[in-house]
């Protein structure tokens, strides 16, 4: 339970006086000065002690100031919260009486450089506070003020949907039940290996996947029904909606009761119509067809949502593609759940599945029993995690 304002007392930290790192003893101009002395032969035969300098000497001069944090009372002092939404730097936390607009710590992001921001929404994080001259500081959100804090760890997730970002990792949510991953019959085009991308995504972070497959109304040709009768055959629970015609939406507000879950999707799915649909309170803005053209994105930042009927939901905004975290090769497989049982009966142990002879998943796509659809995907993700593998050999 997250601790009450009077619950989190500020604390001076403890200052101590340390050595300097080897490579700090002596200056860089020093030691280009006997250089120069030595090449010009004008080196002066003295006692380097007796010489005289403006330089500080003895051994305070040989040591630098650093802040000791006692990690044993360390949690006593900082509050706890969930990050429910980021609004760019800022991620806003609520510590169940309050929101809380925090900035986060410069180590923080230091120590998770290699991801494209360090916390994201569904993180549990612990918190320091803010306070200027005695008094706490307060953040603008949407002409709301405030308190503002300091975001200090970052609570280990137990799942994570990932994906890969302009060279970087991106956390798009964390502590999440399900991936509920949604695309649309038409406007826009139904692409079922972005769904593979999801399904994987999905995997690797360790969380349930669901597949929804919205505006079945515009599907009057049924095309729709072969793509989710094929998901449905590998053990995928898959939904059909539509908002207009009411359908589906009973049964997805059941599986998504009492559960934290991720709605991912292309721009123009029909995420924001559904979330409206399924709990009308949440009154999410609604995009059209033209912002869509137009490149606008209706839902433009992360959120963490409550559920009228119980759980949660994050709302994501569109994506116009999805690049699943760096996975190697070799584990690809492990990914596509018609894949694993057949694995063992490959000749090699080592088998790529892509140009091998006597390989059990080239056979049973051959037979029928694995569809040439999601093959075809297999074989361009990994010739994907290929292609990293080998540019980030090249950069080392």
């Amino acid at each position: 339970m997250a601790k009450d304002r009077g619950q989190c007392p500020g604390k001076k930290p403890l200052k101590v006086r340390v050595d300097f790192r080897k490579n700090r003893e002596k200056t860089a101009r020093d030691k280009a000065r006997w250089t120069r002395q030595h090449r010009d032969d004008s080196i002066e035969h003295q006692d380097a002690e007796k010489t005289e300098s403006v330089r500080a000497k003895g051994t305070v001069s040989r040591k630098r100031t650093i802040v000791l944090r006692d990690e044993s009372t360390g949690d006593q002092i900082l509050c706890s919260g969930v990050v429910v939404r980021m609004r760019g730097l800022i991620a806003e936390v609520d510590d169940g009486g309050q929101r809380w607009a925090c900035t986060v710590r410069g180590i923080l992001r230091t120590r998770r450089i290699k991801e494209r921001h360090p916390v994201t929404v569904g993180d549990r994080v612990r918190f320091s506070p803010v306070e200027i001259a005695g008094e706490q500081s307060r953040q603008i959100s949407e002409e709301q003020a405030l308190p503002a804090g300091i975001v200090e760890r970052v609570e280990a997730r137990k799942t994570a949907l990932l994906r890969q970002y302009d060279r970087r990792l991106q956390v798009v949510a964390a502590n999440v039940d399900i991936a509920l991953i949604v695309v649309a019959v038409r406007q826009p085009t139904l692409r079922p290996h972005l769904i593979d991308r999801y399904l994987v995504a999905a995997h690797q972070g360790d969380m349930r996947p669901v597949i929804c497959i919205n505006k079945i109304d515009l599907d009057a040709e049924s095309l729709s029904k072969p793509i989710a009768g094929r998901y449905r055959e590998i053990g995928y629970v898959v939904l059909e909606t539509s908002v207009v015609d009411r359908l589906g939406l009973n049964a997805l507000r059941r599986l998504l009761r009492d559960q934290t879950s991720v709605l991912v999707g292309a721009s123009g799915v029909g995420k924001s119509s559904l979330l409206n649909a399924l709990d009308p309170k949440l009154s999410l803005r609604v995009g059209t067809m033209t912002d869509l053209q137009r490149g606008r994105h209706t839902t433009t930042t992360t959120s963490l949502l409550r559920w009228a009927f119980g759980g949660y939901v994050v709302d994501t905004p569109g994506m116009r593609q999805f690049d699943p975290a760096t996975i190697k090769a070799t584990e690809l497989e492990a990914y596509f759940a018609e894949f694993v049982d057949l694995i063992p009966q490959c000749r090699f142990p080592d088998c790529s599945h892509t140009h091998e002879q006597d390989c059990a998943i080239k056979a049973a796509v051959a037979a029928g029993d694995i569809s040439q659809q999601r093959y075809d995907s297999y074989c361009k993700m990994y010739a994907e995690c290929k292609q990293k593998e080998q540019a980030e050999h090249v950069s080392d």
